[in-house]
């Protein structure tokens, strides 16, 4: 089975993901766009782009393309992530369907997050959105989810974004938890005896991450507690990586409702994560996820806590790590996916026939 992952590397999914899928022998690769280095390792193919640079990010696009349609040609099935297009007219959308390739489409995050949903049952989200000018966009979900499925790609997603899912648009919908190299991470428990825990907070997106409400809290607590606070940002997913491993404590997010990659790297790497779960959303997880539930309300006494019970932090650490061993392993989920290719392809096959 060929499968090719495209075409942008979103919280690092898409590598994990070929990764996974490679070391149970599926030939898995990956045509990615956006990052700032080019080079091809495990299986991906990266073109990178400047941002601020229309005339580079043309020529990348020309590249993106030289790539694209042999590589398409090449799968016998099609894994897209995020829902943008990366060529003029969804050009690149539009040659999928011309070439009746089977496809799925993963949706992680943003890409399908519909505010008026989310209004419905989480407060924190809608006192930031109706504050922050940046957010007040009109929703573009169902118009991502309608291109996609008139180009009779099926629609893949995990447990916590199902209820963004369109269900008019939508027959043939697949669950699959979000994936993560386990083994690329090396555990670094937090210590059972340190006095002076170290926080980590590094928000792609400050105001949905909550970081103003956390920077307050961690300002106050500095009054009372003894601690080391590092805010990342501007910096490498290495780099960023290299903060939270050092990490006594990893605060994630405190307004979405449910966690996403960071948390699954700062778990792999042991430490006690701090997210908000909406209680819509529990039961969508295992029942034994560990991570600290906070929100704008209860963060100074949730952070309090840890700060001053590094036993507690070394526990939770333990079971953080072992959460997303049984959990969230790329290898063992890519058994799944490569049932759900199977899938796609023979239903792909009949509707052709």
């Amino acid at each position: 089975m060929k499968v090719l992952h495209l075409p942008v590397n979103v919280a690092s999914i898409p590598y994990h993901t070929v990764k996974g899928l490679r070391q149970i022998g599926v030939d898995a690769k990956g045509l990615i766009f956006g990052e700032k280095t080019c080079q091809t390792s495990d299986g991906l193919v990266v073109i990178p782009f400047v941002d601020k640079n229309n005339f580079k990010k043309m020529q990348a696009k020309m590249l993106f393309s030289s790539f694209f349609f042999r590589m398409v040609k090449w799968a016998d099935v099609i894994h897209w992530y995020f829902g943008s297009s990366i060529l003029p007219l969804n050009i690149d959308i539009g040659y999928i369907k011309l070439l009746n390739k089977p496809a799925v489409v993963e949706w992680l995050g943003s890409d399908i997050r519909n505010y008026e949903i989310e209004f419905k049952d989480n407060p924190y989200y809608k006192r930031t959105f109706l504050c922050t000018v940046s957010l007040k966009q009109p929703t573009k979900s169902f118009k991502k989810q309608l291109k996609f499925a008139r180009a009779g790609f099926i629609t893949l997603v995990p447990p916590c974004m199902l209820q963004y899912v369109d269900k008019t648009i939508w027959n043939d919908i697949h669950i699959i938890r979000q994936r993560i190299m386990v083994s690329d991470y090396e555990p670094l428990y937090p210590e059972s005896k340190q006095s002076c825990p170290i926080i980590v907070h590094a928000p792609t997106k400050p105001d949905l991450k909550g970081t103003p409400t956390i920077l307050n809290t961690i300002e106050k607590l500095k009054k009372e507690y003894k601690f080391v606070f590092h805010l990342v940002q501007n910096v490498s997913h290495n780099e960023t990586l290299d903060f939270i491993k050092k990490a006594d404590i990893f605060v994630d997010q405190i307004i979405i409702g449910s966690h996403g990659m960071a948390a699954l790297e700062a778990m792999a790497y042991g430490k006690p994560v701090v997210c908000y779960i909406k209680p819509s959303l529990i039961p969508t997880y295992p029942p034994d996820i560990p991570i600290v539930n906070a929100n704008p309300d209860n963060l100074l006494e949730v952070l309090k806590s840890l700060i001053l019970d590094s036993n507690l932090r070394y526990e939770i650490g333990k079971k953080s790590r072992d959460y997303v061993e049984k959990y969230h392993d790329a290898i063992k989920l890519a058994g799944e996916l490569k049932k759900i290719y199977a899938d796609v392809i023979k239903k792909r096959r009949k509707v052709i026939n």
